[in-house]
């Protein structure tokens, strides 16, 4: 559930800071979601236990106060620090004779993110999310406090797991 919410949103997050965001917002914001990556995971767990598995009880009528579709969406929400911190270097680190090389064939800015930078920087973008992936097996406080602790294998996500 993390890796399919953090994923194309720290990849498009990365994108936007990488090559649309106005160079002194990207000075700003980018210090602070690096800030995000050091929250502790048990805020991150209260987190999910009061707000959001509250708020998605008013859309879910039958979800359990304790459930993994909470902790896996707040897991989500920690990692992509990682995903669009690291992705946005290596999106960064791509030449920018590439970029002009795609602008002279006539392509726009988002063909180029897209179609030229993506896959220029796969390596990088590829590692941050195997990194993301790592910091979400070893983080389990999240997991601990909001999907209930019981020793239960599902697929669905509304119930409490372990």
């Amino acid at each position: 559930i993390a890796i399919i919410f953090a994923g194309p949103v720290g990849l498009s997050i990365s994108i936007y800071i990488s090559e649309y965001a106005p160079r002194s917002f990207r000075k700003t914001i980018k210090p602070a979601l690096e800030l995000l990556a050091a929250v502790p995971t048990v805020v991150y767990g209260f987190f999910a236990l009061t707000v959001v598995t509250p708020f998605l009880q008013s859309f879910i009528p039958g979800l359990s106060g304790f459930n993994s579709l909470s902790a896996g969406l707040v897991m989500g929400i920690m990692i992509i620090p990682f995903i669009s911190s690291l992705s946005e270097d290596a999106l960064h680190a791509v030449p920018n004779s590439l970029r002009e090389a795609a602008y002279g064939m006539g392509s726009t800015k988002l063909q180029n993110s897209f179609r030229v930078l993506v896959p220029a920087a796969s390596s990088g973008i590829i590692v941050s999310i195997i990194l993301a992936i790592s910091r979400a097996i070893g983080e389990t406080m999240i997991v601990a406090i909001a999907a209930g602790q019981q020793p239960r294998l599902t697929f669905d996500p509304t119930v409490p797991v372990e």
